[in-house]
């Protein structure tokens, strides 16, 4: 490890029982408004347990990639930073508290693989999305399972949820993104228009904006009341691999498979940066509590920390040679970061402020 080091922890999940193992958690050109390639269904009171009608299927433009992922697919926070949720690609979902230990198993060994996670405001509940096209929110005191969400026939890539958990987003290997009720579970709108596979979603801090970024390069923001497209933002050359609102939910961040991370300005829809410093794709992206910090998970196994108000790299992280799939800020006051790796590791960090 390089000087940064010394901010790290390093918990190896494999230590954890056997071997394993969030919030999300996810510029260049210019974005585009309307809606005359992107519709959205609103919900009747339909149980989260009833499938829903087929969405008429579009045709995929371009051949997506299949999720490659290994080891950590999600790692995310609690919103007050007692608690760690991980899921790995041999199917088990786990709690964890901040140091690392183990509290309990929510998905066995041999489950459908999870392709992401999302806390409930309160805590109380760990919802996650994965291959089999189901979403399974889990009890996080008892590990008891306590709904399914039923509405997508391809497996899932994507979950997304807003600051106060009102409202979560699904999406993955189909065109069409759902939104449904974080209290009740309760369908509330269908979206289409992402050209291909759904790898990245994002929900404003306020519930009021979702966020789409697909395998062919376009991030949709859609008004989450209306159902209206807003924009179609265009400056990726390749699959968008992650989507993360600001705190203030005025910036939206992408990050591609192409190699670019860019900062967008919801109210316009223009371009504002693009980021420098990383020499391989980004995986994942989380502010900070604050919105002063931006951090990406490289495929190099490098972390990189940008301070959003001038886009230069603060601190490059090597805390791995793998890549990093996931990570997240504590989203209380400060700069904790943990990240998950392809090699099933959680890295912890203590990073200085902007200014420290």
């Amino acid at each position: 490890m390089d000087s940064q080091s010394r901010y790290s922890r390093r918990v190896s999940l494999a230590l954890l029982g056997a071997p394993l193992v969030s919030w999300l958690s996810g510029c260049g050109g210019g974005g585009s408004s309307g809606s005359s390639d992107s519709t959205s269904t609103p919900a009747s009171a339909d149980s989260l347990r009833q499938p829903l009608a087929a969405a008429p299927k579009a045709t995929p433009s371009r051949m997506a990639r299949p999720d490659a992922r290994q080891g950590i697919t999600a790692i995310v926070r609690s919103a007050d930073g007692k608690t760690v949720g991980v899921a790995n690609t041999d199917g088990r979902v786990l709690v964890l508290n901040a140091q690392g230990q183990e509290l309990r198993t929510l998905a066995p060994r041999g489950s459908a693989m999870s392709a992401g996670l999302v806390f409930s405001a309160d805590g109380r509940l760990l919802v996650s999305v994965s291959r089999d096209s189901l979403a399974q929110g889990w009890n996080v005191d008892t590990g008891a399972p306590e709904f399914t969400l039923r509405g997508h026939e391809q497996g899932l890539r994507a979950v997304a949820s807003s600051g106060d958990g009102s409202l979560i987003a699904t999406g993955g290997e189909s065109t069409r993104v759902i939104a449904w009720d974080g209290t009740t579970g309760i369908l509330r709108r269908v979206f289409s228009g992402p050209g291909n596979f759904v790898n990245a979603l994002a929900v404003s801090p306020d519930a009021q904006l979702l966020a789409c970024g697909d395998a062919d390069a376009q991030v949709l923001l859609w008004e989450t009341a209306s159902g209206r497209q807003r924009f179609k933002l265009r400056a990726h050359a390749d699959e968008i691999n992650a989507l993360c609102f600001s705190p203030d939910g005025r910036r939206l961040a992408s990050a591609g498979s192409d190699r670019k991370v860019l900062i967008w300005d919801v109210a316009s829809g223009s371009p504002l940066r693009a980021l420098a410093g990383q020499g391989s794709s980004v995986r994942s992206l989380s502010f900070n509590s604050d919105g002063t910090l931006l951090a990406g998970g490289c495929e190099d196994g490098r972390v990189l920390v940008w301070d959003h108000a001038t886009g230069t790299v603060v601190q490059d992280l090597r805390g791995s040679n793998v890549a990093i799939n996931s990570l997240a800020f504590d989203r209380r006051a400060g700069n904790e970061l943990i990240a998950g790796t392809a090699d099933s590791q959680v890295l912890s960090w203590s990073l200085p402020g902007r200014n420290g």
